[in-house]
């Protein structure tokens, strides 16, 4: 996979600049409260995020998922109700099979959309949009940090699995899964390290939060998804 920034200068985009962001933020809440929004979205998203940067779609999107698919492993086996299959001291039941399969709905949806936005939307874009909204410093910031760690995961992400390819890392399924395992928590922790070193050098610089002028486009198509997305909503 191609550097996160390359990617998004590279990407084919249907809509850009700030709307681009409103549009994915505004998707964002309406599939959080309706499930069939949240199969509208996984439909949509996953089309534009193809169009605009083809197979890396997949590949920007593995990057959440390792880290979330554990967490739902949990509600799996921690949620208690009718016992529907139990091995040892692991027991399954039907509450925590609903839980679970609605949860894995809403957060591919959710991730369908933020995938497709931090692909196409640059850091100075996002911030600038953020900036329009009048929004208070500390949310910006955290937003801010937020995304630049995404954009950090993704390198370090592309540097580790290109070493542990090398070292015969993904020789078999059992040698795959420690490996994927291995990366999770040494990309975490590297992640961590480098947005504390972004924090501090920016308050030795006293840089400020990007800005720049972009022009958006894509108003129809827009307009017309979240028409579509609203009146699945209200139905």
């Amino acid at each position: 996979m191609e550097d996160l920034e390359r990617i998004q200068v590279r990407a084919r985009k249907l809509i850009s600049g700030s709307l681009n962001v409103y549009f994915c933020l505004l998707l964002i809440f309406l599939a959080s409260i309706s499930t069939k929004v949240q199969l509208f979205s996984i439909v949509v998203f996953t089309s534009l995020g193809f169009y605009a940067i083809g197979k890396n779609y997949l590949r920007v999107l593995e990057i959440p998922v390792i880290f979330l698919l554990p967490s739902l492993l949990v509600i799996l086996l921690t949620i208690e109700g009718e016992k529907i299959l139990e091995f040892w001291v692991l027991r399954i039941s039907d509450k925590a099979l609903d839980v679970v399969g609605s949860t894995l709905f809403r957060m591919f949806a959710i991730l369908s959309i933020l995938t497709y936005l931090i692909s196409t939307t640059t850091l100075p874009e996002f911030i600038s949009a953020l900036k329009k909204l009048r929004l208070p410093t500390f949310l910006v910031e955290m937003m801010f940090l937020s995304y630049r760690s995404i954009q950090v995961l993704a390198g370090e992400l592309k540097k580790f699995e290109t070493s542990a390819t090398l070292r015969l890392g993904y020789t078999d399924f059992r040698t795959s899964i420690s490996t994927k395992s291995l990366l999770a928590r040494t990309i975490f922790l590297r992640a961590m390290d480098r947005v504390e070193k972004t924090v501090l050098a920016m308050d030795l610089r006293g840089e400020e939060f990007p800005d720049v002028a972009t022009k958006s486009k894509g108003f129809t198509l827009a307009f017309a998804i979240l028409a579509l997305g609203a009146i699945l909503c209200l139905k």
